[in-house]
């Protein structure tokens, strides 16, 4: 999986818990700002989930729309 992350241009981060504090300071990564004050993130990109009936989704971070 590292390879797909590395060539989409994606984070990952291994940790046992949320708690850790280099997932804290790994997370604070993806908030930071250029010299403009503008998000060093890419948006406009779409980003597709697909599950079965019996999964369900319950949360997610930034604007999501389901798709039926």
């Amino acid at each position: 999986m590292k390879t797909c992350i590395e060539m989409t241009g994606g984070f990952y981060i291994m940790t046992d818990s949320f708690g850790n504090p280099v997932f804290k300071e790994s997370f604070k990564k993806f908030f930071e700002v250029d010299d403009n004050g503008d998000l060093k993130m890419g948006f406009l990109a779409t980003t597709k989930v697909l599950t079965c009936a019996d999964f369900k989704v319950s949360g997610a971070i930034g604007q999501c729309a389901p798709v039926k």
